[in-house]
């Protein structure tokens, strides 16, 4: 569903979450400096211990099974595998009734008010990694999305129901030993199992406005661009949220659109005045990517991911 003009909401009652680990954590220094002045903004941080008040050690969570969880997995997948729990938590907490996550790796760049609307009438929310068919682009082609997930792990959010309790239940038990990387046995940490939420969960809200949660994995379809100091989508979007997570490879990558040159840039200097260096991350695009390409491969990845641009670009719809 498309998110329709939003109504008048408050931060209220409302948690924005993350999870990293130690090196990961100045990247949420971005995403916190990105929100609203009266958010309530925690980090879960998978080890380490941190003298901020709006962290929350995982260690320290209610749930017995993050022990045996931890000796399990790696941090890219153990960071994965514990949303749902920290979901709960923030949920069950005093006078909280929505919760909603970012991967630390996004910058918001619009009003939360546009997130918060739809959980005004549904549960869960979720958003698909594309939006429009095509054929091939920089990313990947369209079977790599039926086989790393059809809805993005790096945001999602719940209100508080007892549908939505369910859900984090669910997907908890499916991650307690289910959330490594082995695209061949039906695993990509937390995201492949969100393909089965609208089907199995009452009042989800796929959201397709694509002016949310643009990344890499849909830059084929979404053209940014700034207009008086806004970025925008197409031109006709508002530019909302921004994972910047598989675009800080963008040297290794070739953006060819400089506006969204410019806007990695702009992440990067926000970055470094927490850290000195991108601080590792995980990479899809990176580990399904491992040959190195010829020229001539370089050059007919170009002309497709042109192709594609002008495929969707808003002048031809």
């Amino acid at each position: 569903m498309d998110v329709m003009q939003p109504i008048r909401v408050t931060l209220q009652n409302t948690i924005v979450f993350t999870v990293c680990n130690a090196e990961q954590y100045p990247y949420t220094k971005v995403l916190a400096e990105s929100l609203p002045a009266n958010c309530l903004f925690k980090v879960g941080i998978i080890e380490g211990h941190f003298e901020d008040l709006n962290t929350v050690s995982v260690a320290n969570l209610p749930f017995p099974v993050l022990t045996s969880m931890r000796s399990r997995y790696d941090d890219a997948a153990f960071s994965a595998a514990v949303m749902p729990f920290l979901g709960e938590y923030f949920l069950q907490q005093e006078g909280i009734e929505k919760v909603i996550y970012f991967d630390p790796t996004i910058q918001v760049l619009s009003n939360l008010q546009a997130v918060l609307a739809p959980l005004q009438s549904s549960d869960i929310l979720l958003t698909p990694r594309i939006t429009k068919k095509f054929s091939n682009a920089l990313y990947g082609d369209e079977k790599l999305f039926l086989n790393s997930g059809m809805y993005d792990a790096g945001f999602w959010a719940v209100s508080k129901t007892k549908n939505s309790l369910n859900f984090l239940e669910w997907w908890q038990n499916r991650l307690i030993d289910r959330a490594h990387f082995d695209l061949c046995h039906a695993m990509n940490h937390a995201q492949l199992w969100l393909n089965y939420v609208p089907i199995y969960f009452e009042k989800v809200a796929v959201v397709k406005n694509i002016g949310w949660n643009v990344s890499l994995q849909n830059l084929h379809e979404r053209v940014l661009t700034k207009q008086n100091k806004k970025w925008m989508v197409n031109l006709v979007e508002p530019l909302v949220f921004v994972n910047f997570k598989e675009m800080l490879h963008a040297n290794k990558i070739s953006l060819s659109a400089s506006e969204t040159q410019n806007l990695i840039n702009q992440y990067l200097i926000a970055l470094k005045k927490n850290s000195p260096t991108s601080p590792a991350t995980f990479s899809l695009y990176q580990t399904t990517n491992h040959e190195k390409f010829s020229w001539k491969d370089a050059l007919s990845q170009q002309i497709q991911r042109i192709i594609d641009l002008i495929n969707h670009f808003p002048l031809y719809h």
